[in-house]
C-alpha cells in the first residue's frame, strides 16, 4: 500500500514538473518577442506558431490532467487563444481524451486497493450503484461538479464502467461548463465588455443548475415502482 502511494506521488509530481516547465518555456518565448502583454500580440504569438499551437495545448492538458483544479484553467485557455468555435472543439475533445491517463491510472493501481478499504462502508455502496449506474453515473459526475474534474477521472477508474461508456459520458457531461468557460477566456480579451460579464454570468448558471436540479429533486424523491430503485431504472434504460 505504502509503496502504491508513493508511486501515485512521484507520477504526480512528475506531471507537476513537467507542466511548470512548459508554462515557463511559453512565458518566456512570449515576452521574449514583446515587452508587454496585450490581446494583440497574444494573438499574433499564437498565430506564429501555426498547428504546433494547438499540438502545445493538448501536451499540457495531457500533462496536467492528473494535477487538481487545472482543468477548468485550461477550457478558458482554450478560448483565449483560439476563439469560441475552434477553442471548444480543442477543450473538449483534449479534457475527455486526456482524462483517460487519471482513469487508467486509477484503475491499474488504485481500484484493488480502494475496494479493500471499503469493504463494509457506506462509500462500498456508492461504488456499488455507480458500477450498476454506469453512463448515468459518469453524466452526473460531470454535470454536477460537485468534485474536482481530475477527482472525477480517478473515482471513475475505480468503477467497473466500461472505457467507451466513460468516454462517451465525459464528452457529453463536460460540454456544458467547456463552452462556458472557453466563451469566459474568449472574452477575458475585454474584461469590462458586456460579453465578459454574460459569459461569466452564464458559467455560474451552468455551475449552479444541476446541483439545484438535484436538490430539488431530493426534496420530491420518485418512489420506485415494484421495489426497482431509481438508480437500477436510470441504469437498465443506459
Amino acid at each position: 500500500m505504502k509503496g502504491m502511494k508513493n508511486r501515485s506521488k512521484w507520477i504526480i509530481g512528475i506531471f507537476v514538473l513537467a507542466f511548470l516547465a512548459i508554462l515557463f518555456l511559453a512565458v518566456r518565448a512570449y515576452f521574449s518577442e514583446y515587452s508587454t502583454f496585450s490581446s494583440a500580440n497574444l494573438d499574433q504569438f499564437i498565430r506564429g506558431f501555426g498547428p504546433l499551437a494547438i499540438v502545445v495545448y493538448i501536451l499540457a492538458y495531457l500533462l496536467g490532467s492528473p494535477i487538481p483544479f487545472l482543468a477548468p484553467i485550461l477550457m478558458a485557455t482554450g478560448g483565449l487563444l483560439f476563439g469560441p468555435v475552434e477553442g471548444t472543439a480543442v477543450a473538449i475533445l483534449s479534457a475527455t481524451a486526456t482524462s483517460l491517463l487519471p482513469f487508467m491510472v486509477a484503475r491499474k493501481l488504485g481500484r484493488g486497493w480502494v475496494k479493500e478499504r471499503l469493504k463494509g462502508s457506506r462509500m462500498e455502496d456508492l461504488l456499488e450503484r455507480a458500477n450498476r449506474g454506469g453512463f448515468v453515473f459518469i453524466l452526473l459526475l460531470r454535470l454536477v461538479p460537485v468534485m474536482p474534474w481530475e477527482v472525477q477521472n480517478y473515482v471513475a477508474g475505480v468503477t467497473h464502467v466500461r472505457v467507451p461508456v466513460y468516454l462517451a459520458a465525459t464528452l457529453l457531461g463536460s460540454t456544458p461548463l467547456s463552452v462556458a468557460l472557453v466563451i469566459l477566456g474568449y472574452t477575458a480579451k475585454h474584461p469590462g465588455s458586456w460579453q465578459f460579464f454574460a459569459a461569466l454570468a452564464m458559467t455560474a448558471v451552468i455551475l449552479v443548475t444541476p446541483p439545484l436540479i438535484v436538490w430539488l429533486r431530493s426534496m420530491h424523491p420518485h418512489k420506485p415502482k415494484d421495489g426497482e430503485s431509481t438508480l437500477e431504472k436510470g441504469s437498465s434504460e443506459s
